[in-house]
């Protein structure tokens, strides 16, 4: 049985810069775990920020997908069966009528978890990743996330299969 480490939660934060617009681009989040300590955490609140620059955007085709990852090998981040992908979201540029009727909505996205069973999802800390891609942008996009985890120690063959659960094996 998984031993529960944390009374409180704690927070990381990460972010991402494209390395030129619209390129999938991925940070790694340093946590200082080794996979051999056997630990787990528990993801109970996501927040995504990112800030556009208008000009960047153009039409209503043109968005911005960010995603917390445990692989930096992927080619996309917005397959729903893909297990590297922990937490995916899109923001969608959208004009209403003439150009001067648009807007930006929810800086930061906020995604909760706290109600799922266990109190979040639960992830392997080494590695996680930040990605960053966007289509139809004029310069290059930066995310910054931050989330609010607790602690979880877990028996050897427990910890193997939710690495196996969220990795890629190749």
């Amino acid at each position: 049985m998984a031993e529960i480490r944390d009374r409180w939660a704690n927070m990381a934060s990460i972010s991402v810069t494209e390395s030129a617009a619209n390129t999938l681009t991925f940070a790694k989040l340093e946590t200082g775990i080794s996979i051999f300590e056997k630990m787990a955490w528990v993801i109970c609140r996501i927040e995504y920020r990112h800030v556009p620059n208008l000009t960047d955007y153009a039409d209503t085709s043109d968005y911005l997908d960010m995603a917390l990852t445990t692989s930096a090998n992927l080619t996309a981040i917005t397959s729903p069966s893909e297990a590297a992908v922990l937490d995916y979201r899109r923001k969608i540029y959208y004009e209403s009528g003439t150009p001067a009727n648009f807007a930006f909505m929810d800086i930061p996205i906020v995604v909760d978890f706290s109600t799922l069973p266990g109190g979040g999802i639960i992830v392997p800390p080494n590695p996680l990743y930040l990605a960053a891609k966007g289509l139809g942008l004029g310069a290059a996009q930066s995310v910054s996330v931050r989330f609010w985890y607790t602690n979880i120690a877990l028996k050897p063959e427990e910890y193997w299969e939710l690495v196996e659960s969220r990795r890629i094996i190749s």
